[in-house]
């Protein structure tokens, strides 16, 4: 029985947005009635057991948004999520971002971020982004809203075989490295159903730009907010990235499915 209701709370506590290997250029925040030039949110969970091995498990997010006088937003956020088994790494991904966004309130505004992330599992040892993007906002009304943008991007990233079958194969070149720019197009759509339900939706196309131009990258996130109290959303997360040029022969698709529980401030 304590296995079981450790087991419940780690699913409970898991971080909503798994960081896709793409910059988010948006969340859905609920809007205080009170002005603040500071707001934030942390999710956080661990775990620990053992059968054979320790077996250890944790998660955490925390964002902090800065308001400035211009009606932009200074964004920086870290991410990481991991699971042990022993000295094994079954999952260990995340990223650091920092961003600066309008605040919702042009209707044309420039949006530029720069991160660095990491997927231990796969087998990205890095990939640092830095880029901007033209931001189109087409409506935005009591319940729902809608942008789309439209930019390029540096992406410079290593990769090792740890996510490949058959890696030894490939022992002669323990690391692959790339670099290039890409075109990156998004749209964003948030819907408010009612005072306690939020759904977000966050859809990217990014693009090579050399003669792979075809080969298309696609991420998808979906994410539903339930208010609890003033201060905590229960918050259900999908998300799924399709990638046909990848560095490494590793599959070209998969996908997050989450729950969680934000905290706000």
């Amino acid at each position: 029985m304590a296995k079981k209701i450790k087991l419940f709370i780690a699913i409970l506590f898991i971080s909503l947005p798994t960081f896709s290997q793409i910059l988010n250029a948006d969340r859905l925040i609920s809007d205080d009635t009170i002005y603040k030039k500071w707001k934030g949110f942390a999710d956080i969970s661990f775990s620990s057991d053992k059968i054979k091995k320790s077996l250890l498990d944790g998660s955490s997010r925390i964002e902090m948004d800065r308001y400035l006088k211009n009606d932009y937003i200074l964004v920086a956020s870290i991410n990481n999520d991991f699971t042990f088994n022993g000295n094994d790494a079954i999952q260990n991904e995340g990223f650091t971002q920092i961003r600066f966004r309008d605040n919702d309130k042009h209707n044309w505004s420039n949006e530029s971020f720069i991160q660095y992330q990491w997927n231990g599992a796969l087998g990205m040892d890095f990939r640092k982004v830095v880029g901007s993007n033209i931001r189109k906002r087409f409506f935005e009304k009591k319940k729902l809203d809608l942008y789309s943008g439209l930019g390029v991007f540096y992406e410079s990233e290593q990769w090792n075989w740890n996510g490949v079958e058959n890696s030894e194969l490939y022992s002669e070149t323990p690391t692959n490295n790339r670099s290039f720019f890409r075109l990156n197009h998004y749209w964003k759509m948030a819907y408010k159903i009612n005072d306690n339900v939020d759904i977000s939706t966050l859809s990217y196309f990014q693009f090579p730009l050399n003669q792979d131009f075809a080969n298309l990258r696609w991420f998808f996130e979906l994410n539903t907010y339930v208010k609890m109290t003033k201060n905590t959303n229960f918050v259900i997360h999908w998300d799924h990235t399709y990638d046909n040029y990848r560095i490494v022969p590793i599959s070209n698709y998969y996908y997050t499915l989450n729950f969680g529980i934000q905290l706000k401030w």
